[in-house]
């Protein structure tokens, strides 16, 4: 006896048939995402780089694991500044991607319609810049070590930087006298690239020995010993005619009434006249190996090494000669 299954099938209704194809319908997308490309967006998302890739913003699903990647790696906007936000749209990201040559007419877009993106920034080492500022000054300036105090160095703290491997580079600005406020250009650099170029201030003090001057000193005196001291001071807001050796004002006759405690400067003494009007002088002219003499008379005042016009009694002609010493002029040939 041979036994058999039977099976028996039931048409189905009209009714029955059509929600059927409406629940096929209604799992349509879900299918479809599962079969094509579907892209779930992100509320929100970091980001370090200069660009942001669809694989940042989003999660990419697939069949095609080559599709998903090349999808993903897509470039669809640019990062914000470090440390700032902006937002990406959905339409956005469609032109992106069009641009790009890929067909989004089958993709399946889920999730927010718009991504809040933010870009990590690196805070700046600050007190390490501020070291290294320095060490660039010590190394450039002509003061000894010892002698210098160097303060205020400043910067914009705020500066946010690419993550990244920071370097920098200091330049300080031409023709830099190293005293007083001082500027340099920090060059900073992520990675190897210059990101960014700002200015760094500091303030160098200089003590230094300065000649004062201790009594009253009218108008044409002679400048003395006992008229002058050395004290140390900072020489930074000085002006660059201070004096610092007491052997160079000795001798020499003020050219203005100087107060004590005042701090001596080239321009307020000059050196005595050697020569005035009409003295007789010895003029001695130098031609190579020879060496030829005549008397003159002086038509004008002055100090040692400068030049004055002299009457040559012998030809009566007036020449311009340098004054050598007390009744003494030169005329090189």
């Amino acid at each position: 006896m041979t036994l058999g299954i039977k099976r028996s099938f039931k048409l189905a209704k009209p009714g029955a048939c059509l929600l059927v194809m409406v629940a096929v319908s209604m799992l349509a997308p879900a299918a479809f995402c599962a079969d094509g490309t579907c892209l779930t967006l992100k509320a929100a998302a970091q980001v370090e780089q200069d660009s942001v890739r669809l694989s940042d913003i989003a999660t990419v699903t697939g069949p095609s694991q080559s599709r998903v990647k090349a999808v993903g790696s897509t470039i669809v906007a640019s990062s914000p500044q470090p440390g700032q936000t902006r937002f990406v749209g959905v339409d956005y990201i469609r032109i992106r991607l069009k641009q790009a040559g890929i067909d989004t007419s089958s993709m399946i877009f889920k999730g927010p319609s718009d991504v809040k993106v933010t870009r990590q920034a690196a805070v700046l080492p600050i007190q390490r810049i501020q070291h290294a500022v320095e060490m660039a000054i010590r190394s450039r300036m002509p003061w000894r070590n010892e002698d210098v105090t160097i303060s205020e160095v400043e910067l914009d703290e705020t500066i946010q930087l690419p993550t990244g491997r920071l370097s920098y580079r200091i330049e300080p600005s031409r023709n830099e006298d190293y005293l007083g406020r001082t500027i340099v250009a920090l060059h900073l650099l992520v990675d190897g690239e210059p990101v960014r170029k700002v200015w760094v201030n500091a303030t160098i003090s200089v003590m230094a020995d300065v000649v004062t001057v201790i009594r009253p000193l009218g108008k044409h005196a002679y400048i003395q010993l006992a008229d002058l001291s050395v004290e140390r001071r900072d020489i930074s807001d000085l002006s660059s005619e201070t004096v610092s050796r007491i052997e160079d004002a000795i001798g020499n006759r003020t050219t203005r009434m100087i107060y004590p405690h005042t701090v001596l400067q080239s321009s307020m003494f000059a050196s005595p006249p050697l020569v005035r009007r009409g003295d007789i002088v010895k003029i001695v002219a130098n031609s190579g190996p020879m060496i030829i003499t005549a008397t003159g008379v002086v038509k004008q005042q002055g100090g040692k090494g400068e030049m004055v016009r002299v009457v040559n009694t012998d030809s009566n002609r007036i020449i311009t000669a340098r004054v050598t010493g007390p009744g003494a002029v030169e005329v090189n040939f």
